[in-house]
């Protein structure tokens, strides 16, 4: 689809994941365990056949420059297809770091019109939805828009998101970002497309804005002058931007609520054997609705739960409704219930986690912990026979002294 360049926001550090996030861009966190988030937009590209695809990184982005690659996992590789890494640069005016999402398109400007196209799509990294892009390009033509931007519908309403309100020929009318009474039922989902012309045009005007947001700047200004269009998306989308969404999206996976069915996730398979190449998952142990990953060692048990690549689990050793990722160890006789747990890590031997107080709310982040769940950051080891309680962050730096630590505490 030579007419459409794509660009990807795919920069961002969200704090209400907490330790998952510390050094680690949103869109390159795992998930479904084998995934990345970001191989949720890039497939989607992948299949609606756009040729080149810019992905605006900025905070930590080691991982996922590792993760991306070249492109070849999706196709974007070729004479006339590619995928390229736009992070800040240093301008004439000093430090130009990305202020907004508006002013992460707008320093790429000179990078948008290398290119022939028409139109171009911008979508959000750390979403998770599959959809075919080519029905929301279309419409988007055929209306003969300045700008469409996608929305779906969310069972709660939430101050977290933009919200849109659109009349019966698919008009959008009205949007407010992230209002305290929302104004319908229907969210914007970060996916945009505009005219190439008319989008570089609004950018340079949004320049001196104060928020440098399309959400807070660009759509509310144009809807009243130029033709802006809604389009709605009614399958799964998910945006996992909480320790709880987070934690929810990877259990729809395990309930049936996402199927990803015949449409193909790409992801980089080179990436997942960093450690070697993988052996297929060896189960002597007792598994049930799970995700076992390649090269995964079970011997003990393991339910409700998403293994990466590499883990193990020891004789005695039970995982139940937690999130494990690559290369952790759980050893002999551990109990680990509704755990995060980042890669590489170690659990030691009668480790215990999720003691009773699992109502008691993190004192440190009380609006963000507070269902029962235990976060572990990257590269954590739990000494032998130390009891955690619930709603407990445990960040990578942090050293385990005490063998009982209580529900809600902060461990850095």
């Amino acid at each position: 689809m030579n007419e459409v360049l794509a660009l990807v926001l795919a920069g961002g550090r969200v704090d209400e994941l907490l330790c998952l996030t510390e050094k680690r861009a949103k869109s390159a966190l795992p998930v479904f365990g084998i995934y990345r988030i970001i191989d949720f937009v890039l497939s989607n590209l992948m299949h609606a056949g756009i040729n080149n695809v810019g992905v605006l990184s900025q905070y930590r982005p080691h991982s996922l420059v590792r993760h991306i690659g070249t492109g070849e996992h999706w196709d974007f590789i070729g004479r006339k297809r590619g995928i390229r890494i736009l992070p800040p640069y240093r301008g004439l005016e000093g430090s130009d770091w990305y202020k907004g999402t508006a002013d992460a398109v707008y320093q790429n400007i000179s990078y948008i019109e290398e290119f022939n196209t028409d139109h171009i799509l911008i979508a959000s990294g750390d979403h998770i939805y599959r959809m075919d892009y080519k029905p929301f390009i279309k419409y988007h033509i055929e209306k003969r828009a300045d700008a469409t931007i996608c929305f779906t519908k969310l069972k709660t309403k939430s101050t977290r998101f933009g919200y849109g309100i659109i009349d019966k020929i698919g008009r959008l009318t009205g949007y407010l970002e992230k209002p305290t009474s929302p104004l319908s039922d229907w969210v914007s989902m970060t996916l945009y497309i505009f005219k190439k012309n008319f989008l570089i045009d609004i950018l340079k005007k949004n320049a001196g804005a104060s928020s440098h947001e399309f959400g807070r700047d660009i759509i509310p200004n144009i809807i009243p002058d130029r033709k802006t269009f809604a389009f709605k998306f009614k399958k799964y989308w998910a945006y996992a931007r909480t320790i709880d969404s987070y934690y929810n999206t990877n259990m729809d996976f395990l309930t049936g609520k996402i199927n990803l069915g015949a449409w193909q996730i790409r992801t980089n398979l080179f990436e997942r054997c960093i450690h070697g190449d993988r052996m297929p998952a060896s189960i002597n142990g007792a598994v049930s609705n799970s995700v076992i990953s390649e090269g995964c060692i079970i011997e003990g048990k393991v339910k409700n739960s998403i293994l990466s690549p590499g883990v193990k689990v020891e004789c005695g050793a039970e995982v139940v409704d937690s999130i494990i990722f690559h290369d952790t160890k759980i050893e002999l006789n551990a109990k680990l219930n509704k755990v995060i747990c980042d890669k590489d890590s170690r659990i030691g031997k009668n480790v215990v986690i999720r003691s009773p107080g699992e109502k008691k709310p993190s004192a440190e982040f009380s609006n963000l912990l507070s269902s029962g769940i235990t976060v572990l950051g990257r590269k954590t080891t739990i000494p032998n026979n130390t009891v955690i309680g619930a709603n407990t962050v445990i960040y990578p730096s942090a050293r385990i002294t005490n063998q009982e630590i209580k529900s809600g505490s902060t461990i850095r």
